[in-house]
């Protein structure tokens, strides 16, 4: 008996990990998918940006910031496969503009360069199906890492302070899909990083076929704090506003 109850283990120790392996690569079983998303973030910013013992406080309207453009780039990219998917979210904003604070003359120059490289996994799928054959109700945990690169020169008078700086931060969150038994859907995504940036936005989209893709158009809103202290720089940010955009289907 002994004998039995032994080769009951060892048989039971042998096959577990080769029924864990097969369980996680049924995960990625499914057709590829590559989903490229173009919006517009119509952001207004406040906060403040210092070096040293120069400060600037910033309370610019979304009206201003076009006005202050200079260049502007915003896309993200999905690429799913199974359960599983990663993405690449990438935003390139640069500002000029002029003031005068207590009648100086105040001249602020700003490049912000911020992606986030993320994974998730369909953790939970609703088991009612619309009637386009997809789930309703979806949750994708996901984790990352954002980057931020930021080029900023404050002129005061004859007093100039400019700095570049990058850092790195991980952060994780989750995302949310639902889909009614219409074209409508709705999508959200909030995220926490380890340097205090908080990341939250929300969607309600509408799928259009367009040469046999469905072209999903979205719009919503979005939240973006960060809070990022090095030696004497310090960038204390905040940027929110609507955002409208496309999703393509690529295949």
């Amino acid at each position: 008996m002994k004998i039995k109850r032994y080769l009951f283990l060892i048989t039971g120790m042998v096959l577990t990990p080769f029924s864990f392996a097969n369980s996680f690569i049924e995960t990625f079983k499914g057709t590829p998918k590559i989903n490229l998303n173009l919006y517009v973030f119509a952001a207004d910013v406040d906060g403040s940006i210092g070096k040293g013992n120069i400060k600037y406080d910033v309370d610019q309207p979304f009206k201003e910031t076009l006005k202050n453009l200079d260049q502007s780039f915003m896309a993200h990219i999905d690429v799913s496969k199974g359960k599983w998917g990663v993405y690449v979210d990438k935003k390139i904003v640069k500002i000029s503009q002029e003031k005068e604070l207590m009648q100086l003359p105040i001249a602020l120059s700003t490049k912000l360069d911020q992606s986030s490289y993320g994974i998730y996994f369909q953790a939970f799928n609703s088991p009612q199906i619309t009637k386009k054959n997809q789930n309703k109700l979806i949750v994708e945990p996901t984790i990352g890492i954002h980057h931020t690169k930021v080029n900023a020169k404050l002129t005061i008078l004859n007093k100039i302070a400019e700095t570049d700086k990058s850092w790195h931060e991980f952060y994780w969150g989750s995302r949310f899909k639902y889909n009614f038994d219409s074209p409508w859907n709705l999508a959200t995504e909030i995220t926490f990083g380890t340097e205090n940036t908080i990341s939250a936005q929300t969607y309600l989209g509408y799928r259009l076929p367009i040469f046999n893709r469905e072209v999903n158009i979205r719009g919503g809103y979005r939240y973006l704090k960060q809070d990022y202290h090095s030696n004497n720089f310090n960038w204390d940010i905040r940027q929110h506003g609507p955002v409208i955009g496309l999703n393509l289907p690529i295949f």
